[in-house]
């Protein structure tokens, strides 16, 4: 946080983040769901506050989980920014893994929530850059005005707001020493777009 609030402002294009969900971690230092709060009201506004005409905050967030209940977390991400003038919620995006730990007394957890949002509305977005391959591509238009022409983009589609990246765990590639580390795919698409 200091070197947040030595920053000046309008200065950061981009910002990925992905906080400390207080639960349990060998690297936090609180299990308090009012203690995350409290962190995110003074880290979130020093963010938009640095953050650039046009830039964007990517915060990847999870649940808070005590005693078997679950609290979404980024209804609070999105409580605190909405606060903040100018700044505008672009996509609440699913990231969805197929591994991760198994619960017992309630369906396992296998998607985390990316929250972009802006700041105003000169932001760039640019779809050519993430693009997928098309799921039938070559398909065409069976009838109506546009019928023989391709009904999709040659260029690819949309990725949509779900996207399948596998986690980063034990035996991953991409594996160093921190214990929740995100994926280089999760972060590499959102600075393309």
């Amino acid at each position: 946080m200091e070197l947040i609030c030595r920053m000046p402002d309008n200065c950061v294009n981009l910002t990925i983040a992905s906080p400390p969900y207080c639960i349990g971690k060998a690297y936090e230092r609180s299990k308090s769901l009012e203690d995350f709060i409290a962190a995110q009201k003074r880290v979130l506004p020093e963010i938009a506050r640095i953050t650039k005409e046009g830039g964007s905050i990517c915060w990847e967030i999870g649940y808070y989980v005590k005693n078997g209940c679950v609290y979404p977390l980024d209804y609070e991400v999105f409580a605190i920014l909405r606060a903040v003038e100018g700044i505008v919620l672009r996509n609440r995006i699913i990231w969805t893994f197929g591994h991760g730990v198994h619960g017992r007394n309630r369906f396992s957890g296998r998607h985390e929530a990316v929250m972009w949002f802006t700041k105003g509305d000169g932001y760039t977005f640019d779809l050519d850059a993430v693009r997928e391959p098309q799921k039938y591509p070559g398909k065409r238009m069976y009838n109506g005005p546009r019928k023989g022409q391709y009904s999709g983009n040659p260029k690819g589609k949309n990725p949509s707001d779900v996207w399948s990246i596998p986690n980063v765990n034990a035996k991953h590639v991409e594996k160093l020493g921190h214990p929740c580390q995100f994926p280089v795919g999760l972060a590499d698409r959102l600075v393309r777009a």
